[in-house]
């Protein structure tokens, strides 16, 4: 039962609201007074919590044999709760993004062109287009390309759609990303020049 309130815990749930879960789950159809005994808690903050855990899809409320009674509902509920807390993550990663954007914009003194070498510095560069807050996106001779092209499935997750147009220009030796900056990968190191 400790490592399962563990990983209750970790959802979000408070250590009671877990026990009431639990002692719901085992007991069935269930008057407050008898889930409150098996979760060693008052009757008071039973009630209390069953109703927190009705709102998160977790009890629900039934009648048998014309009393109350209160049924916690099947695990796989739990998924709804985690689908839940993704989608509100994913909408806050989207508006911190835009805020981030509209500051950078706003505030930034950057001047001059980034350097960025090496794994870290690709990883860098990888974040720093992940942030981009423009949906087009221009890619001269993708192949050449020293970045996973998983951060393209990023920003179109992020900013809910994508359009990504690729040229070929095999004078020019390597590649470029254009959108909101411009970034540059030589063919023959592993380095990259971001401008602003």
């Amino acid at each position: 039962m400790d490592i399962l309130l563990l990983e209750l815990r970790k959802l979000g749930l408070t250590e009671k609201e877990v026990r009431i879960y639990l002692a719901g789950l085992e007991l069935g159809p269930s008057p407050v007074q008898n889930i409150a005994k098996s979760a060693k808690v008052t009757r008071p903050t039973a009630y209390e919590t069953i109703k927190k855990l009705e709102e998160k899809g977790l009890f629900r409320e039934a009648k048998d044999k014309g009393k109350r009674a209160f049924i916690a509902q099947s695990p796989e509920r739990i998924l709804g709760i985690l689908r839940i807390q993704r989608k509100e993550i994913e909408e806050r990663e989207r508006e911190f993004i835009r805020i981030i954007a509209t500051l950078e914009s706003k505030y930034s003194k950057e001047e001059g062109v980034k350097v960025f070498k090496g794994k870290e510095g690709m990883r860098v560069l990888e974040e720093t287009l992940s942030f981009s807050p423009t949906p087009d996106i221009f890619i001269i001779n993708p192949k050449q390309l020293k970045i996973k092209k998983d951060i393209f499935k990023h920003i179109k997750k992020r900013l809910g759609k994508l359009n990504i147009k690729e040229f070929n220009y095999p004078k020019l030796k390597g590649s470029l990303i254009i959108f909101d900056k411009i970034i540059f990968f030589p063919s023959d190191k592993q380095k990259a020049f971001l401008f602003p």
